[in-house]
């Protein structure tokens, strides 16, 4: 089967998220762009900017060692850093992962930026987006959990208890620690919005702390901690979920994952229509359905 024959069939049996119809008030639906105005080319000028701007003691390293630095910088770090001056926000804008971080994935950054998301260095989050399985389990993650940028899925977010981030106080209670050493931790701070399937608006800022690495900490004899509620309906399992596409061809291409269109309406764990694919996965999952008879009219006219 040729290329455009792939693409035609890919296109024909699967549609990408944002055709589902359904809002899930994740950070999706969190107004980003302008809540979050990235300041990327608006101050480029056709000069070439002068060495003498200072740029502390990076001055003093080579070109390929200042950016090896920058690359494992933090996120926010390297979006503050860039604004210290032009050549510093010219060093920055030089990354060829932040580049293309930019240009596929701008609410990924704006998400990240916006909650202060302290632990993810840009190369993790470049090498993050190269990848397309879920962290805890085989399905595709169409989405990342913005605590410690690792790929998830729909259902892993919403019902795996290791993705239901627990508040300062619980971390703080669960652990014994003082504030200023429990923020050595991955956490990030919630936007006040809309979260979760039942759309309960959230006003302040929260801190939201990863349940593992808490976990790891936690004082013994305190017995294991179970929340009131750990299902999806909890608001906190969707503060720091934002969708993401994988990238491809050394990224220069970017793709998303697709539902399957036999899917919809299933709700059986296998089928259900909650499942993304990669497009060669989505081709798999089709002939799947062919081997147990359940393609229907649509199979036989595309595969025949």
């Amino acid at each position: 089967m040729d290329t455009e024959r792939i693409d035609a069939t890919q296109q024909a049996l699967g549609y990408k998220r944002c055709e589902l119809g359904i809002c899930h008030h994740t950070l999706d639906d969190a107004h980003l762009e302008t809540r979050c105005p990235l300041d990327n080319g608006r101050h480029n000028t056709p000069r070439k900017l002068p060495a003498r701007e200072p740029v502390g003691r990076l001055d003093y390293l080579p070109l390929e060692l200042v950016r090896e630095i920058l690359l494992a910088a933090d996120v926010p770090a390297l979006t503050s850093f860039r604004r210290v001056n032009r050549r510093a926000m010219e060093l920055v804008d030089s990354l060829h992962q932040y580049q293309l971080i930019l240009k596929h994935c701008p609410s990924v950054l704006r998400a990240i930026v916006s909650l202060g998301a302290g632990f993810i260095a840009c190369r993790v989050l470049y090498e993050t987006l190269f990848t397309t399985k879920c962290s805890s389990c085989d399905r595709f993650g169409g989405y990342l959990y913005l605590i410690t940028c690792s790929r998830v899925c729909y259902f892993c977010f919403t019902w795996n208890i290791d993705y239901f981030p627990l508040s300062d106080w619980e971390a703080i209670n669960l652990t014994g620690l003082w504030r200023r050493d429990i923020n050595r931790l991955p956490h990030v701070f919630s936007l006040p919005g809309r979260y979760g399937p039942s759309a309960e608006p959230s006003k302040g800022r929260t801190m939201l702390f990863d349940r593992r690495a808490v976990m790891l900490l936690k004082r013994a004899g305190d017995g294991q901690h179970q929340p009131d509620e750990y299902t999806m309906g909890e608001p906190r399992r969707f503060m720091s979920i934002i969708s993401a596409p994988y990238l491809t061809h050394a990224g220069q291409k970017v793709e998303w994952g697709l539902h399957c269109r036999l899917c919809e309406g299933n709700s059986d764990w296998e089928n259900h229509f909650m499942n993304q694919f990669t497009k060669d996965g989505l081709v798999a999952h089709n002939q799947q359905h062919r081997a147990t008879g359940s393609v229907g009219g649509l199979g036989s006219t595309i595969w025949e």
